[in-house]
């Protein structure tokens, strides 16, 4: 009986929140996922999408091709005090400046597992630290996860998709467990980057893709109960989500 009463309040709240206007300030943190506005072709960029879907104040200090030691540093000190709210898109120039080691030969699967271990640990690493001075900030945090690329952008990439996507899903899940240690609430971007425009190319998000970023981060900012300091990973687009 009381559990069924605290699910009642619960979806209550949730009502009530969707329901208010948007007051925050959101700050957009990472790389060329949230700064995307080169590849839009003259259209909004996720930033533009996301001030028009919230209808406040959106802080662009991500930039197309940072790293993780870029959030960092410039990134995070950049952070106005009257921010409200973090969103981070991380990590990923990180990961494709390991890519040599999908070309690199080796004696069997052991040994390339291994070597994708090898890559994942140094990563996990510049990650954790990038949470830390993230979450050193005080502000709601919002973590998404990568996406995967689209290599049939390009004919001569189309091979390597599935072995992208596997690779991938190995640093992903180093994202996941940061994240979740600090009980933060996720996007899992597979979710959202769906169909073949929302690529500009094999990495960019296009215009349609950035609106369905903003979308999808729109509808966390709003939504997730932050005050439950409870790691969700949300599949936007549907109406799973799964929690720890």
């Amino acid at each position: 009986m009381g559990q069924g009463k605290s699910s009642e309040a619960k979806k209550s709240a949730d009502a009530s929140r969707q329901q208010q206007p948007f007051r925050g300030h959101v700050v957009l943190l990472g790389d060329s996922t949230l700064d995307n506005k080169l590849y839009t072709k003259g259209g909004p960029s996720v930033s533009g999408h996301l001030r028009t879907l919230l209808g406040s104040r959106v802080t662009l200090n991500a930039k197309d091709g940072a790293v993780l030691k870029n959030v960092v540093g410039s990134q995070t000190k950049g952070v106005p005090r009257d921010a409200t709210h973090v969103v981070v898109s991380a990590g990923g120039n990180n990961i494709l400046g390991m890519i040599g080691i999908m070309r690199r030969k080796v004696a069997d699967v052991h040994a390339a597992l291994l070597l994708l271990r090898e890559s994942q640990k140094k990563f996990a690493a510049e990650y954790a630290a990038m949470l830390d001075a993230v979450e050193s900030l005080g502000k709601k945090t919002v973590v998404l996860l990568q996406y995967n690329p689209r290599m049939t952008h390009f004919a001569q990439f189309k091979s390597d998709q599935g072995a992208a996507e596997a690779a991938l899903s190995v640093f992903i899940d180093t994202v996941i467990r940061e994240a979740s240690k600090r009980r933060l609430p996720m996007v899992d971007m597979r979710a959202v980057m769906t169909e073949p425009g929302d690529w500009a190319n094999p990495i960019e998000p296009s215009e349609s893709g950035g609106k369905k970023i903003a979308e999808a981060i729109a509808r966390v900012v709003r939504e997730h109960p932050f005050e439950d300091k409870r790691a969700v990973v949300y599949n936007v687009g549907s109406d799973e989500k799964g929690g720890s």
